[in-house]
């Protein structure tokens, strides 16, 4: 499995690609990711490629969730790039540990779609 940190133009946004089933070390490397990017951010959106993905091992979600929580309600966007299949059991997790984010669903050759998506700063005026 792999989680694949993904280069975007953005400092608000981290980029992923997520296949297989994601796993601690994965997870722990996103964490890292994310914490220095809050670091010179309020809130982030975030951009995932969803390929084969299968969801979590669930020690590895058990064990990160407590980690991670602290971070999700600065997270005001998701992206999800994939297969219809893949994205509603991503988007169920996304939903249940960040109530916060809203969450698009995009298909692969939408991609810059999303990343415009995701990058789009003032959620406020979107929502409601």
């Amino acid at each position: 499995s792999t989680l694949e940190l993904l280069p975007i133009p953005f400092p608000h946004v981290v980029g992923l690609r997520a296949s297989g089933k994601v796993n601690h070390t994965d997870v722990e490397q996103l964490r890292d990711s994310v914490a220095r990017k809050l670091e010179s951010e309020d809130h982030l959106g975030i951009y995932i490629e969803l390929e084969h993905f299968q969801g979590f091992t669930l020690r590895g979600l058990l064990r990160e969730m407590r980690f991670v929580a602290s971070f999700f309600k600065r997270i005001t966007r998701t992206a999800l790039v994939g297969e219809a299949r893949w994205y509603s059991r991503a988007a169920q997790l996304i939903t249940h540990w960040m109530p916060n984010a809203e969450i698009e669903h995009f298909t692969d050759i939408q991609r810059d779609e999303a990343l415009l998506w995701v990058s789009e700063r003032d959620v406020g005026a979107f929502s409601g």
